[in-house]
């Protein structure tokens, strides 16, 4: 099962996405939609998608965003939020942990739980743009960085 996780797309949807996330199964984005636009293209890719209101989605638009969401994916615990720092001290039922924010890919492994954030897709920040596709088999995972 392949989970694709993008983050800060700041009003950009680019073609060449689609390239890379055909083949996934669900799509994450970890906030910072900018726009509306932006925002439907993703609701409108035709795969399951979670999704949560980063700093910068205002509007009408994005009210009903959610700032956090934990949701279930083959099996695994995912929590989804915008920004590290928001996370909650209780994370016992977490496998994974998503953010962004911060535009720079980030992947580690703390007490049990994978940290991920696929950096930005819209603007590296002095990082490379990227974005993730995470492979779930069972009890096991890969992670592919995708640089853009």
């Amino acid at each position: 099962m392949k989970i694709g996780i993008i983050s800060d797309t700041h009003g950009i949807f680019r073609e060449e996405w689609h390239r890379h996330l055909d083949g996934c199964d669900y799509l994450i984005h970890a906030g910072d939609f900018c726009t509306q636009k932006n925002y439907d293209c993703f609701r409108n890719f035709g795969i399951p998608l979670y999704m949560v209101r980063g700093n910068n989605d205002r509007g009408d638009w994005a009210k009903n965003l959610p700032e956090f969401l934990q949701f279930r994916i083959g099996g695994k615990t995912f929590f989804l939020v915008h920004n590290q720092f928001d996370l909650p001290f209780d994370l016992t039922d977490a496998d994974f942990l998503i953010f962004g924010h911060t535009h720079h890919y980030t992947f580690y492994k703390r007490f049990n739980k994978v940290y991920i954030n696929p950096g930005s897709a819209s603007d590296g920040r002095g990082d490379s743009k990227s974005l993730a596709i995470l492979t779930l088999s069972g009890n096991d995972y890969s992670l592919e960085r995708v640089i853009l």
